[in-house]
């Protein structure tokens, strides 16, 4: 559940810290005292869109955290994702810079939006007017028919796809290769292609080696001239070793004791030079070069590079090329044969995913004569006593989804034919219609918390105190956060948060006050009667209270 959740320059609010208990919150206030906008801050929290316009105005940037109690289940799906978690306890934050960019923290470590995305659906539903609205989508139908039915349908779904997915690819590849026009130019073309990447043996190809080489031989025609010209140096006929042994032999005749150790330490000298130039000697030995190797290099090296520019900069970018042309020049040799193998594989496909639909449009025509009696169920308790409710099931082209094209058909009325939902229902109908399914899909997940924005457009009356008991019932087993304008709707709340905007010259500020029993009392009869509170709207919101 959601515990706590911090907001920090995001919209017209500068700093709010609201505490939420366990069961049904409500959310009152006036129209654009900012109850939405706390909402809107909690979809950022779930992946919403970020934009640049929720940072207030003058700010470098919005920060929102929200703190969250979780089970095992959720501390096991953070652990796939390395995010630490302690005290079964997720704090979720995002912050909202004004260059654009966001950065999204799990308990204190940044994630993506992926994995935002992948593991705040387990902790939070918001139901809100647009989602009402998207009822109208048609495609939308089958997916809630879907959500309802569950891992039955998600288990026989997920073969489907990899077969569905699998015999895309394969009509994919028919109908390129039997529109593709061949001739025989073009064979000579990919065949031309084809030698020129065979040049270079990859399957043996060290592409640092060959660059590595390739200096070391280019280097070596360089240091030749100065190794010949240091040998001319050192050991030629005027040589300095030469002339260093002469110059020592003329000393060695000198008869003075001083003079003679002074000629011992030149003769060390002389050795140790004489030995460094051993040393030099070996050293261009061993740096072997032959003119052959050298030009088999270089050519190896040249045609690397035009291949790099023809094919891409990488070996896999070549290799990717060279199996698309044999592929290619396979297809021209091989037409025929396969594209009749590629027919019979389609075929096989078909017959698996026909199969699969079958048994997918099965499970769901079953389930959802059940989803229907208990949407039904749910929009008596709603007042709507002569609701017709209905998926109807249409075939079609196999799609994504398999065979099966869903509509909600309602009718609303007695002696009303059935229609498509968007066709008959009014805004009032539509409300009540999606809290009903909202309501029966909700109770086989786990999600915590439930946060309902303005689910009761529309209605008014016993229909409001209605939508009030049930999510009264939801929020026995589920955190309920509800905004809402109507009396009968708050009056179920366990925890009253009221919301207040303060006007100044030059700023705009949102505040929460979480209202006791009497306080709450009087803010209801303060929306049953207006401003100024009379003893009948008093009376009235006691009695909703009870």
């Amino acid at each position: 559940m959601l515990e706590s959740l911090y907001i920090h320059n995001f919209a017209i609010i500068d700093d709010l810290q609201i505490d939420f208990e366990d069961h049904m919150t409500v959310l009152t206030g006036e129209t654009g005292a900012g109850k939405s906008i706390i909402i809107h801050a909690i979809g950022q929290l779930c992946g919403d869109r970020t934009s640049i316009d929720y940072i207030k105005k003058g700010k470098d940037q919005a920060v929102i955290e929200g703190i969250f109690a979780i089970d095992k289940k959720i501390e096991q799906l953070l652990e796939e994702y390395h995010v630490p978690c302690e005290d079964s306890q997720l704090v979720v934050s995002k912050t909202i810079r004004n260059d654009g960019k966001a950065t999204l923290k799990m308990n204190y470590k940044n994630v993506t939006q992926i994995v935002l995305k992948k593991v705040m659906p387990h902790l939070i539903d918001i139901h809100s007017q647009f989602e009402t609205h998207q009822l109208f989508d048609q495609k939308k139908h089958i997916q809630i028919l879907d959500h309802f039915i569950g891992k039955p349908l998600y288990d026989i779904k997920k073969q489907y796809t990899e077969v569905y997915q699998k015999m895309q690819m394969q009509k994919k590849e028919y109908d390129a290769l039997s529109k593709e026009e061949l001739s025989d130019e073009q064979l000579d073309f990919y065949q031309t292609q084809l030698s020129e990447i065979n040049e270079i043996n990859f399957d043996d190809f060290d592409e640092d080696y060959l660059f590595a080489e390739r200096k070391r031989l280019a280097d070596f025609e360089k240091n030749k001239q100065h190794f010949e010209k240091f040998y001319a140096y050192i050991d030629g006929n005027h040589g300095v070793l030469t002339l260093l042994k002469d110059s020592l032999t003329e000393l060695s005749y000198v008869d003075d004791s001083e003079v003679n150790q002074i000629h011992d330490q030149l003769y060390d000298l002389y050795y140790t030079v004489s030995e460094l130039h051993s040393k030099i000697q070996d050293i261009e030995a061993s740096n072997n070069f032959d003119e052959d190797y050298f030009e088999e290099i270089q050519n190896t090296y040249f045609t690397f590079n035009k291949l790099k520019r023809k094919y891409g900069q990488t070996i896999e970018s070549i290799l990717h090329s060279k199996e698309e042309l044999e592929r290619k020049i396979e297809n021209f040799n091989n037409r025929d044969a396969i594209l009749n193998d590629l027919e019979t594989q389609i075929q096989l496909s078909m017959q698996v995913t026909e199969q699969l639909a079958a048994k997918m449009s099965e499970l769901r025509q079953t389930q959802a004569v059940q989803l229907e009696n208990q949407i039904m169920t749910i929009l008596k308790q709603l007042y709507l006593p002569h609701v017709q409710l209905k998926f109807s099931f249409f075939e079609q082209d196999l799609t994504a989804n398999g065979k099966d094209l869903v509509i909600i058909e309602v009718s609303t009325n007695v002696g009303q034919e059935l229609k498509p939902l968007q066709k008959i229902a009014s805004g009032g109908e539509l409300s009540r219609i999606m809290l009903a399914i909202k309501t029966v899909c909700n109770q086989f997940n786990d999600i915590d918390t439930i946060i309902f924005d303005e689910a009761d457009t529309g209605v008014s009356g016993k229909v409001a105190e209605s939508i009030g008991q049930i999510m009264k019932d939801i929020a026995d087993k589920q955190q309920v956060l509800c905004i809402t304008h109507l009396a009968q709707v708050a009056g179920f709340a366990d925890q009253h948060l009221y919301i207040q905007k303060t006007e100044n010259k030059d700023t705009t500020s949102v505040s929460v006050t979480e209202l006791n029993e009497s306080d709450s009392i009087k803010e209801l009869a303060k929306m049953i009667s207006g401003v100024n509170i009379t003893k009948e709207s008093l009376e009235h919101a006691k009695a909703l209270k009870k």
